[in-house]
This record gives C-alpha cells, structure tokens and sequence, in this order.
C-alpha cells in the first residue's frame, strides 16, 4: 500500500503545474447561495487526491518533520476552524478553512517528498515550464478565436476580456480572470529568467520571450508590476552571487542584458499583437489606438499617447455630450466603438474602496479588532455595515486587509508568530537564493490585488517547490531539464 502511496503521489506532484493552470475551467458547479458559489476546479480536486494518495506514507511524513513542527504549522488552520463560530457565513468558512488545510499539507508534503526524492526536480521543472507554454499558446489561441467571432462559450474568456471592451482581447487562460492568468506565469517566467541570468542559458531565451510576452498580453498590471519587482530583485541577487566568486577566471558568464532585453522585446511583442489585434477587431480602433491604449491603462494613465481624437470622445463621453444620442436624447456609444478609451481609473478606485470600506468596518467592533468577522465572511460584514455601497456576495480586492478583518489582530499576529518559528525551528532553510526571493517577494505583491483561496492555490504550492529548487546545490538539475 505504501509503494502504491509512492507512485501515486510523485504522478500527482509532476501534474501538480497543468492541474494549477487549470484553477478556474473547467469547473464543477454544485449550488449557489446569495452569498456564495459552490464550486469545484481541478486544482481544488488535485489538493483532495493528493492528501488521499498521500495517507499511507503520513507517519513517514510525520516523522520527518516531527511533532513539534507540525503541532506549530497547525495552529494556523486550527484558529481558521475556530472562527467558524462567529463567522456570519459558516459553510464559505468551512470550506476556506478546509482548503487552507489541504494546502499547507500539500505544501509540506512537496517539500518532505522532493527533499527525499531531488531527483524529481527535473521532471518537476519541466513539467512547470511545458505547462506555462501550453497554456500561453491557448491564451494567444483565445485572442485569435475572439477575433474570428468565436462565442465566448468556447473561448472561456471572461466577460471584459473580449475585443469590445479595449478594441482587442487580452486573454484568461483557463483561469477566471486575467490577473489570475499573469499570475500563474509568475514562477516559469522568473525560473526562465534566472536560468538566462544565472546559468547564460540560451536555450532557454525562446521560452522566457514567449511567456514574458504572455504575461504582457494577459493585461494583468498586477502580475506585470510583481514580476517586474521581482525580476530587478532577482538581477540585483544574481549580480551579487556572482560577484562574490573567488576569482574572474571561475566566474560564470552572466545573462543578465539577455534578460532585460527580454522584458523589452516581450512587452515589444505584446504591444504589436494589441496593435494587430485592434486593427482586425469588429471595433473601430486601429493599431495607434490599440497600443496606446494599452501603454495608457497599463501606466495607470500617466503616459498618454493617445490621438486627439481619442481623448476627444473620451472627454465627451465622460460629460454626456456625444453627438450621437437615442430619441429620449440620451447620450449612447456608437456601436462599433470599444467600451474603454484608455486607463480604467474605476478599477483602480474599486479596489481602493473596498479596502477602505473593510478598514472602516473592521474599525467598527472591538470583536472585528480583536477577533474578526470570522472566515469567510468579509462580504456579509461589509454588507451589514454599508449595506446601500456593496453587496454580500463582494469580497476585499487585498488579501492582508481581507485577513485582518475577517481573522483579526489575533489571526495576523498568529500567522506571522508561526511563520516565523517555523522558520527558526526547521533545519531545511538557509540563506535563500535570488529565484526563491524573486518569486515570494512578487506573490506577497500581487495578494494586494486580490484575496481568496480558490484562485490563488498555486501561490502556495510554487512557493513549496520553488523553495526546494533554492535547497538544491545548484541549478544544474533544473537546467538540464528545462
């Protein structure tokens, strides 16, 4: 029973990477409340399998971390369970804490299973790569597909995603939204980027253009802006490392400019396909309108090189004086124009205002101070407390904000206590290296984006296996698979 345990979980640790990239579609509808949607995505069902398969071998991986550690790593999911008590929606809670169980076990896990086996590094890491590219050629199929007027029914991109909206699609992948897409590219992109830097692997430099490209394309200034943060960070510890080399004779050859040359050509890329794809859209933008555009909304609209004309109808339309106007003489937009202009401010002032709003009404109880709102419930509460400004079903666009008001004080000073004994007390840790900084620091960026477990589950499980890449003596393991 054991060795079957064995094969069945290191068969599900190489399909770990395809079943993340699938974190939203297909998806298994169960039920719908008002305040919530019961779901089931691969990812969700592979964090199931895997702590079945993995049962036989729990002593082992008990013994391997010991009681201690793991009675630490439990308080966590533990004071998660306990907030169901007073959390306003028990069943979201309930499974939350379930999920957040099921992945700080998986978590875990890879690390004792990868530790014991580093052999599975290799394969690991290409089935990471291959499942990037995959899943980055479907994207630009996606983009191709909107255009030749293919239903989104088939498509599966989201609803802003489609060419009506910018003049050109920018694609989801098989996530649910496209932030969640640039997301995922996060890991393979800066892995592509530290095998270039660190390794002057020029095999690799096809691979890190194509994902770097996609991750531009997918529109997500969250994910660009992280991996951004985190590719400066990587460079500047990668320069560091190898400056520290005894010798200039010794010294590896750095790729560093190949790197940097690759943002610019991906995001080059990026821009020409927006460009391409607005010209041959059923909207009336063209390539300048289309690139612009972008370069607007992706500066937060601090670059603008947008036509006149452009900013022209935008500024009518902001005012309500269009010339094209229905018989009640209200202004409409004509029907082969793009719904946005350039830079969407609403975006930005949506997320700034829930995050205010969950301040305020974490702000409003001694009990949300202390204790929170209970897990889960974030939306019921803000609900409650500004009743006329959102709904139940909303949630906080900030995964910090969303954990102090529904856990608390107690709960963030809890994760962090824990975090950092863990971390003491292991004997897996030492001085991380540039990729697994990189990775980390640009995941702890784009959780100011969003919040939730659902769609973020691959933030967890590639922090587990981008941390054994950084255990391992070298990258050489790596590299000859990639």
């Amino acid at each position: 029973m054991k060795n079957l345990s064995k094969k069945l979980t290191r068969i599900f640790l190489l399909a770990l990477p395809p079943a993340l990239f699938f974190s939203y579609y297909p998806v298994i509808s169960l039920a719908e409340t008002s305040t919530m949607n019961l779901e089931f995505s691969i990812a969700e069902i592979w964090l199931i399998l895997f702590f079945i398969a993995s049962l036989p071998q729990l002593l082992d991986f008990a013994k391997f971390y010991g009681a201690k550690k793991l009675l630490l790593v439990a308080t966590i999911p533990t004071y998660f369970f306990l907030t169901i008590l007073w959390s306003a929606n028990q069943l979201r809670a309930l499974l939350t804490a379930g999920i957040f169980t099921l992945i700080v076990y998986a978590a875990l896990y890879i690390i004792y299973i990868l530790k014991r086996h580093s052999s599975l590094l290799r394969p690991v890491a290409g089935s990471l790569i291959i499942s990037a590219v995959v899943v980055s050629i479907f994207c630009w199929a996606q983009c191709i597909m909107d255009l030749a007027g293919v239903s989104r029914e088939y498509t599966m991109l989201c609803r802003g995603c489609v060419s009506s909206t910018f003049g050109f699609p920018h694609p989801n992948g098989f996530a649910i939204e496209p932030q969640f897409m640039g997301n995922l590219l996060i890991a393979p992109v800066l892995l592509c980027f530290y095998l270039v830097s660190a390794k002057n692997n020029r095999k690799i430099i096809p691979v890190a253009l194509f994902l770097t490209a996609t991750l531009f394309l997918t529109f997500s200034r969250g994910a660009i802006y992280a991996v951004i943060a985190g590719f400066v960070i990587e460079q500047i510890l990668i320069k560091i490392r190898l400056n520290q080399t005894r010798s200039k004779a010794s010294r590896p050859k750095s790729g560093i400019l190949k790197s940097a040359a690759i943002i610019i050509v991906g995001l080059f890329i990026s821009l020409c396909a927006q460009g391409i794809f607005a010209t041959l859209s059923p909207t009336s933008d063209n390539f300048i309108s289309g690139v612009t555009k972008s370069i607007h909304q992706l500066t937060l609209g601090k670059l603008d090189l947008r036509p006149e004309s452009v900013k022209e109808a935008e500024s009518q339309k902001a005012q309500g004086t269009q010339a094209a106007q229905d018989p009640q003489g209200q202004a409409t937009q004509a029907e082969d124009s793009s719904s946005f202009s350039g830079y969407v401010a609403e975006s930005t002032d949506t997320r700034l205002g829930l995050n205010g709003l969950a301040f305020k009404t974490w702000l409003s109880s001694p009990k949300y101070i202390a204790a929170g709102t209970g897990l889960g419930s974030a939306g019921i509460a803000m609900h409650e407390f500004a009743p006329e400004e959102i709904g139940p079903k909303e949630i906080v666009q900030n995964q910090y904000v969303s954990l102090l008001l529904e856990t608390g004080s107690i709960g963030l000073i809890l994760i962090a206590v824990t975090i950092l004994l863990f971390i003491k007390s292991t004997k897996l840790v030492r001085a991380p290296g540039p990729l697994f900084i990189s990775v980390l620091l640009s995941f702890l960026l784009t959780l100011l984006f969003f919040s939730g477990l659902p769609n973020a589950i691959h933030i967890y499980l590639f922090l587990a296996i981008v941390f054994m890449f950084d255990l391992s003596k070298n990258y050489a393991i790596i590299e000859q698979e990639v």
